[in-house]
């Protein structure tokens, strides 16, 4: 089962008021940021309504049929709608009788044929004569196509059906479908909430102030930094990255430790760090003040990264202001490029590195 979070309690307390009065409607909105645990709120709340004996605060019992089935995945009132595994072929060689290797990709969308089998499940009556409940997550991957075609359902809900749509970027949905939900808004905890919920879960020899300040305060991510090599790579990254702007590393052997691990992952630290760079440099705290002069902004700049202020500081001093807007440009195009066209990754990040060293 899901954990409890203790920063879904307000918003758990809210949704049981509205079921208590019978005022809970057929579509609900869960927005907000990653890493706030919006999906184990959602499935929390699926089992619940599924649930025959609900224990106190509308949570699940855990022990009936439907719980137990709720669990095992298949419950006949509950479907999930997530992005698919796309089969692909490979063109093989039939000179050695080979006809080509499958592969799965995952598909990036929520596309119009899910959509219309959703809605034929949501029709049927619940065998077991309570919710019809589906779970779209991530909403906001669904294609216009399937939007579109959720629109009659969330429109005309037939019979006692609840849709739950998790979104971390709820814009990119059409403002049809927005506006047809019931939105539950999920903000970042107080650091006096999540700090002590993070201190419990990850090892004594981690920092979990500074790993919470660095996920931008969602506790969650935090959490996932802690996991394997993630936060120790980064710091590689950061001390690769720093002997290759002052010369002490060939940006060839740079780019080859940068393509290790995850790529989008190691190409989003990049992209923070050269916005910190920016922040340090337009903040006048950080920069030399002619005499007589007072800074405008007394209070040093907030960092994406503050625990690695020395290095960027240092980063920054160099460039010219409009170098640094063109290094994170760069970094952006390396990013999307990477991560959604078949590019040769090493090359562009050779080409990166050097222009970076040479500047």
């Amino acid at each position: 089962m899901d954990e409890h979070l203790p920063w879904h309690d307000p918003l758990w307390q809210q949704v049981q008021q509205r079921r208590a009065a019978d005022r809970l409607p057929h579509a609900l909105l869960l927005a907000g940021p990653t890493g706030l645990g919006k999906l184990m709120f959602a499935r929390r709340l699926a089992q619940a309504l599924l649930c025959e004996s609900p224990a106190a605060e509308g949570n699940a019992c855990g022990q009936c049929r439907s719980c137990r089935l709720f669990r095992a995945g298949s419950h006949p009132d509950y479907s999930v709608v997530q992005p698919e595994d796309e089969q692909k072929s490979g063109e093989g060689d039939l000179s050695t009788g080979d006809t080509g290797s499958s592969k799965k990709k995952k598909s990036k969308v929520i596309k119009i044929d899910q959509i219309r089998d959703l809605c034929a499940f949501l029709g049927y009556t619940a065998q077991y004569g309570g919710y019809k409940i589906a779970l779209l997550e991530p909403a906001d991957q669904l294609n216009v196509n399937a939007a579109n075609s959720l629109l009659k359902t969330l429109e005309e809900p037939p019979g006692t059906c609840l849709l739950l749509l998790v979104a971390a970027r709820p814009a990119r949905l059409p403002a049809t479908v927005r506006s047809r939900c019931q939105l539950i808004r999920f903000d970042r905890p107080s650091v006096a909430l999540a700090l002590p919920w993070l201190t419990a879960r990850i090892g004594s020899d981690l920092n979990p102030a500074m790993m919470l300040d660095v996920a931008g305060g969602s506790p969650l991510v935090a959490l996932s930094y802690a996991e394997g090599d993630r936060w120790r790579r980064r710091r590689e990254l950061a001390e690769s990255y720093d002997q290759t702007l002052t010369g002490r590393l060939d940006p060839i052997l740079a780019a080859e430790a940068w393509t290790q691990g995850d790529l989008a992952e190691n190409l989003r630290w990049l992209i923070g760090w050269h916005t910190d760079l920016i922040r340090l440099r337009m903040n006048a705290v950080d920069q030399p003040i002619p005499q007589g002069l007072k800074p405008m902004n007394p209070e040093p700049p907030r960092l994406s990264h503050p625990d690695l202020r020395p290095l960027l500081r240092r980063w920054a001093a160099r460039p010219a202001p409009r170098v640094l807007f063109e290094r994170l440009d760069a970094a952006v195009r390396l990013h999307t490029l990477c991560t959604t066209a078949q590019v040769n990754a090493p090359l562009l990040l050779e080409a990166f590195l050097s222009e970076a060293a040479d500047g």
